[in-house]
């Protein structure tokens, strides 16, 4: 299984910096939720809150995007970063799978039952098609590490990926 974190290691600097920076352009965060994801980060660091506020957005996302991130704040930088740039991806595919969504988020994301992994691979297929094929993979492996039990027919597809 594939975690927050070791997607965000696998990534080179300039992709991370560009994930890093949806942080603080997701609208559905405010001030306090934003802040509980960068805890960890910050207290690894040994870094205030107020001094990275006072930082420019850029500058912000170049410190993030220096080394490792904890596996909450990988996992909302790349839930941030999808939601706020990658919707359309995130529409297709839950599209090619009959899931009811709003705009990429799944509207009744617990009553979802896992796909049938026979729709998964010809899914894969058509967004391979439509979208750049390492945004496709950053995607699916995101999908994973967020909820392995429902997605669980995408990994066999990203192990025969790699």
């Amino acid at each position: 299984m594939v975690t927050a974190r070791q997607i965000w290691k696998s990534l080179d600097r300039q992709r991370r910096e560009e994930l890093a920076l949806a942080l603080w352009e997701d609208p559905r965060l405010d001030r306090l939720e934003r802040a509980a994801a960068l805890a960890p980060w910050l207290q690894v660091r040994g870094m205030r809150a107020t001094y990275l506020a006072k930082l420019p957005r850029q500058r912000r996302a170049s410190l993030m995007a220096e080394g490792g991130l904890p596996e909450e704040t990988a996992s909302q930088v790349l839930m941030s970063f999808h939601l706020t740039h990658r919707r359309d991806l995130l529409g297709r595919f839950l599209d090619l799978l009959g899931i009811a969504h709003d705009q990429g988020v799944i509207t009744d994301a617990e009553d979802v039952e896992p796909p049938d992994a026979e729709k998964i691979k010809p899914a894969i297929a058509e967004l391979k098609k439509e979208f750049p094929a390492a945004d496709v993979e950053l995607y699916l492996k995101t999908l994973v590490s967020s909820d392995p039990l429902t997605w669980e027919a995408v990994i066999g597809e990203i192990e025969a990926a790699d």
